[in-house]
């Protein structure tokens, strides 16, 4: 069996960069004046990014969210589609389903303060377009009871996986939903300690 170790987490700050980051930079620069630029995003953000922001800005342009409005050729550009979720565009340029099935399983599970079940949260989350499956649902569930957000308040009988899950109260933080992040890092077993910067990214496999 390979080694294993249980880490404890004491905090964790956003990078500076990625789309959901520069969204979010986009609509507190566009508060008093529906345009930005390029350059105001890429200074907010942390050094080496700016290939991507640039792929981020052309499929937020390719989809309709923002379009550019200097003739010049400078990168100035206005917001056509306000929402405070960060779009997420598929190679496309269209929007994709990625993550809208994540956010309507917790917007459930924030409403259903009675308790329900897997069958009743994948139907309940499921939207045209976007219908979420029985395994995903219950994947979802149970990493949430091991991340101590859900508990189980009545168990079914066995192979009727009738388990009725709650929410916690003090696990309801928020409208955004909680994620699974994916992370390497570099251990010495010799003093039980993690070297360096820990950097983890969102799991949408």
């Amino acid at each position: 069996m390979r080694m294993q170790v249980r880490i404890d987490v004491a905090g964790a700050r956003p990078l500076r960069n990625g789309s959901a980051f520069w969204w979010e930079k986009i609509l507190e620069i566009t508060r008093s004046s529906n345009e930005f630029t390029y350059q105001q995003l890429d200074g907010a953000s942390d050094p080496y990014h700016e290939k991507h922001l640039g792929m981020f800005l052309r499929k937020l342009e390719d989809a309709g969210y923002i379009d550019r409005t200097s003739p010049d050729g400078t990168r100035v550009f206005r917001v056509v589609i306000r929402q405070s979720q960060c779009p997420i565009i598929d190679a496309e340029g269209r929007e994709s389903r990625v993550g809208i099935r994540l956010q309507n399983m917790w917007n459930v599970i924030r409403r259903k303060r009675g308790g329900f079940t897997v069958d009743e949260l994948a139907i309940d989350a499921s939207v045209e377009g976007a219908v979420v499956a029985r395994n995903t649902a219950k994947q979802y569930c149970l990493m949430l009871v091991r991340a101590g957000l859900l508990v189980v308040q009545k168990a079914g009988k066995r192979g009727e996986n009738r388990n009725i899950y709650v929410l916690k109260g003090s696990a309801n933080t928020g409208p955004k939903p909680p994620r699974r992040m994916s992370a390497k890092l570099v251990f010495d077993p010799n003093r039980n300690t993690v070297l360096g910067d820990v950097i983890a990214e969102e799991d949408r496999t």
